[in-house]
């Protein structure tokens, strides 16, 4: 029997409770009644991002131990360490298929038993396996660039065409190819629908991951998709208004964006049910997780601006370095990532400290790689002025700016520690009292559970207990 591993990034049970009680047809219910059911809770100690509590539920020990804390660190000690359990089942024989999991660049030097690896979102190149999967990845992270804390309406013509080439062929499915046609031409009418793209770029990396699973039947795969943790992250007033001050949100923005989440619930919903079909089909076990999860922001305000880095190039050279000092690195927005490339990096981080925007500056941080990251958390400002000691910058002169936001959200939802985790067999389908049958465990079990299913022996650093029996 084979194992679907779907990572539903920072999905809570009470919005998976949400749905499955308004939906009892839906996936989500059928999956809420049929599962062995767990509420997961992450190890990790200080901030928690999808980041670092990914891999600890990929490797098995909290971030003290895999000391993983930003995008695009360098992962070859970490990976000598405390490997992926992906890693370490394909070294052991078993085949797997992995589309998209956090922290996963760069591929791994040795592919013999993996049937398929696409990297994540944030990788620093296009490459995967097999080769052909390269043009979709380009076109990904070309929108990944254009898309920060607004979505773009434009689209990386020249990527975006070399891989529509190849889409069918790659597994495209005509239905999503006719919801994208739909979605650009809506998007003509409805400039909020542009928010939606967010969750296309999930539906065409399903597409593409399904096909690979039909066609090469790894014995374990990994899909991951961040749609519906963006969508919480700014609508979840909208779904959850009773979490705030009576009156905090206009009623006006509440019924604007109501159909977000929905919209993401309704995309997650309709690739779980193709893969319960799947599964049943094929004998498959299904397991659906999530790292942490999301709750209401206590104190938010309502957001209507924010101070971002919108052009990484102008700053840069403002400061006094040229495109050969640094190397930009794919980022979560308000963050802006650089490699440094030579000694002319520290001096003008220091001129950067005496620029100040409505007297803030912007927060520097050096990561465990080295990279430099550029983060500006200043929101609701009716105007900017830019000072460099006494001298007034205008905003498009170095790349900061005072941004309308779109959707008017901030980050209204964020991080808690406590996921989802519920595994589905089709040969053993449980019948259960919802109220009762959601049982607490650690993300560290994940990693030593699978292993053990596969009847692989954890390493001696993994601590977590065993929640399946071994595959026969």
């Amino acid at each position: 029997m084979s194992v679907i591993v779907y990572e539903l990034n920072e999905v809570p049970r009470r919005l998976l409770d949400f749905y499955a009680d308004a939906f009892p047809s839906s996936a989500f219910a059928q999956l809420r009644k049929h599962s062995n059911l767990f509420e997961s809770v992450t190890a990790d100690v200080g901030s928690l991002s999808p980041w670092i509590t990914w891999p600890t539920m990929h490797r098995g020990v909290s971030n003290v131990d895999h000391e993983i804390s930003d995008l695009g660190q360098t992962l070859t000690k970490v990976n000598a360490e405390f490997p992926n359990v992906y890693n370490i089942l394909a070294e052991n024989g078993i085949k797997v298929g992995m589309f998209g999991s956090l922290q996963s660049y760069p591929l791994p030097e040795n592919l013999e038993n993996y049937c398929f690896y696409v990297p994540d979102t944030f990788a620093a190149g296009d490459e995967c396996f097999p080769d052909k999967l390269s043009d979709f990845q380009s076109f990904n992270l070309s929108m990944v660039r254009a898309n920060g804390r607004n979505v773009s309406s434009g689209i990386a013509v020249k990527n975006a065409s070399r891989f529509l080439q190849n889409s069918i062929k790659l597994g495209l499915q005509p239905k999503t190819f006719i919801k994208l046609s739909n979605q650009v031409i809506m998007e003509r009418f409805n400039k909020d629908r542009l928010v939606r793209r967010r969750t296309s770029q999930a539906e065409i990396a399903f597409d593409l991951y399904f096909r690979q699973l039909q066609n090469t039947q790894p014995d374990i795969s990994f899909f991951y998709t961040n749609h519906l943790a963006s969508s919480m992250h700014r609508y979840w007033p909208t779904i959850f208004p009773q979490d705030y001050e009576d009156g905090k949100f206009d009623s006006g923005w509440l019924k604007q964006w109501a159909g977000e989440i929905p919209h993401a619930v309704k995309v997650a919903n309709f690739q779980l049910q193709k893969i319960i079909d799947y599964c049943h089909q094929k004998n498959s076990e299904l397991i659906v997780c999530s790292s942490m999860g999301q709750g209401a922001v206590e104190d938010v305000e309502p957001v209507e601006t924010s101070v971002l880095i919108t052009n990484v190039r102008k700053l840069m050279s403002y400061i006094g370095l040229s495109s050969d000092d640094y190397q930009p690195k794919l980022a979560m927005s308000p963050q802006v990532v650089i490699t440094p490339l030579s000694e002319a990096c520290e001096p003008a981080l220091k001129r950067l400290q005496r620029i100040k925007f409505n007297g803030s500056s912007v927060g520097v941080r050096r990561t465990a790689s080295g990279d430099i990251r550029f983060e500006t958390s200043l929101v609701n400002q009716t105007s900017i002025e830019i000072l460099d000691g006494n001298k007034i910058i205008a905003p498009n002169e170095i790349g900061i700016e005072n941004v309308n936001l779109q959707d008017l959200s901030g980050a209204y939802a964020y991080h808690i520690p406590e996921g989802i985790f519920m595994h589905y067999n089709p040969l053993k389908l449980n019948q259960n009292n919802i109220e009762d049958t959601w049982t607490p465990i650690s993300v560290l079990d994940l990693a030593p559970s699978l292993l053990k299913k596969f009847g692989v022996q954890p390493p001696p650093y993994m601590k977590g207990e065993n929640i399946f029996t071994t595959i026969t």
